[in-house]
């Protein structure tokens, strides 16, 4: 993967969100609805990702008609991850496991989507890269 500047800071941000991230799941208290801590943390953030659009250009009814579909199934999937982490640490994943393993499977779906859907190169390298991944699982797993 080739990185430039300009992506060294979005990756900072990735990896650090995650890492806080999963932390903040393992964390959260059992005796907190899971539903309901994540009904709290969705409306913070929304709050934020609202502050940080307004104040990048302010409410304008033309962005609100270009927003699509993706937008709700973006909502879906979110309460889906969010849920099953919370759940799943709940239920004893393992923190230095379960997102390797997540992070890995969601990886090798794509890596198909990617290749059949969006016509993406797939080449040895890839194919080598999937077979190492798909073994590291089978390690973790068993």
């Amino acid at each position: 993967m080739e990185t430039n500047s300009m992506a060294i800071l979005p990756l900072l941000m990735i990896v650090g969100g995650g890492v806080l991230y999963h932390v903040a799941q393992k964390a959260t208290p059992a005796a907190v609805d899971p539903f309901l801590a994540l009904c709290i943390s969705f409306g913070l953030a929304s709050l934020v990702c609202l502050a940080i659009f307004l104040a990048r250009q302010g409410l304008s009814t033309a962005q609100l008609h270009r927003v699509s579909w993706t937008s709700i199934a973006l909502a879906c999937s979110l309460v889906a991850i969010e849920s099953g982490y919370l759940i799943g640490y709940r239920a004893g994943l393992k923190l230095n496991i379960t997102s390797f393993i997540c992070n890995n499977l969601i990886a090798l779906v794509l890596l198909g989507i990617g290749t059949i859907l969006y016509r993406e190169a797939f080449t040895f390298r890839t194919g080598s890269g999937m077979v190492i991944c798909a073994a590291g699982l089978l390690l973790l797993l068993r």
